[in-house]
């Protein structure tokens, strides 16, 4: 009877042993899951992806990190790189200087000038740097999701450093409720006060945006949804702040207005000091947002600014945009930058 209950004990298997095993077995599943779940997603409905993605910035919410290659792909559809330089721009680097041999021209925009959906060398501010190479530089300082606010901040805290000959703006359809994504640029007394980013999900990206995760199937599959989720909450809750101050004062939707006056604002300030203002919108778009469109016509009426409309511009052109969804593609980006170096060429 000893003998049996000592061999009873030594079979037993501990407490501590069963929930080891069980721990490894549930990470174990966890994995096959997880690998599954990734090959299924690749093969049945490929997502997009960047890497690395956006440097968390107080002062932008994002911007590009430097010195860097981001790709951007999706499995079996698209690839491209995009290289970014020092100074957090994509596109040859153009030293800080106190005098310079070239003119130079500092671009602003959103993933559009940035250049989404074209490898480096065919977005346009790179055919423009070509074309003009004898007389001006380019400073693309486009960065995709960026709206006005954050576009005007990265013009007086870095542009402005070039003594620019020419600003040129692009406007997109986004850019109005961008600019209460990352509210970073305000006026108060007719000049810009520039405050940090409060949107708390930025910071997220100090851990994730270098991580390998960025490729995750998966990861970009619940990131598409989430991301949409905290904007739409995000981009109401500095509405409603915005509304309760301007109540009884807004007889324009409250995007297009805070919009106007950070485009009046900044038009007249480049005026003042003697900068030439340019700007193009995207295909149709600008046509979405009336009070915006008529606020650009007063300013150009004005002499604030000139503004140039590019739909003539692809007049019997079709099959322009990028695989992989934007607007403008490889074809659009040198019909752009070609038409743009012309008319710096033949008016500036």
């Amino acid at each position: 009877m000893r003998t049996n209950s000592k061999r009873g004990k030594i079979n037993q298997i501990s407490p501590k042993k069963k929930f080891i095993f069980s721990i490894f077995t549930a990470i174990l599943i966890f994995i096959v899951v997880v690998i599954i779940a990734e090959l299924a997603i690749r093969i049945i409905h490929p997502h997009p992806y960047m890497y690395p993605r956006w440097k968390y910035s107080p002062k932008y919410g994002h911007i590009l990190y430097e010195n860097c290659k981001m790709i951007q792909a999706c499995p079996r559809k698209y690839k491209y790189v995009y290289t970014i330089n020092a100074y957090n721009y994509r596109g040859k680097l153009v030293p800080i200087s106190n005098s310079y041999s070239k003119e130079n021209i500092v671009i602003l925009g959103d993933s559009c000038s940035f250049g989404h959906g074209v490898n480096d060398g065919e977005e346009y501010a790179t055919i423009m740097a070509n074309k003009l190479n004898d007389n001006y530089n380019i400073i693309n300082l486009s960065v995709g999701g960026w709206g006005l606010t954050q576009q005007i901040r990265r013009y007086y805290e870095f542009g402005r450093l070039y003594s620019p000959k020419i600003v040129l703006l692009q406007f997109s359809s986004n850019d109005p409720e961008d600019n209460f994504k990352n509210k970073v640029t305000e006026i108060q007394e007719g000049r810009f006060k520039f405050q940090d980013s409060i949107t708390t999900v930025n910071r997220l990206k100090k851990y994730l945006s270098k991580s390998i995760i960025q490729k995750s199937q998966i990861y970009n599959l619940i990131q598409s949804f989430l991301y949409q989720y905290f904007k739409e909450r995000i981009v109401k809750k500095a509405k409603s702040k915005m509304l309760q101050e301007n109540i009884n004062k807004l007889e324009i939707p409250l995007e297009q207005k805070f919009y106007n006056q950070l485009l009046e604002t900044f038009a007249k300030d480049l005026n003042r000091t003697g900068v030439k203002f340019l700007m193009i919108a995207i295909n149709n778009q600008l046509e979405e947002y009336p009070f915006i469109q008529e606020m650009i016509t007063d300013l150009d009426a004005e002499g604030l600014l000139d503004y140039y409309e590019i739909i003539p511009w692809f007049k019997d052109i079709s099959d322009y945009g990028s695989p992989e969804g934007h607007p403008w593609g490889k074809k659009a980006h040198y019909i752009v930058g070609t038409k743009l170096s012309e008319i710096i060429r033949n008016n500036y």
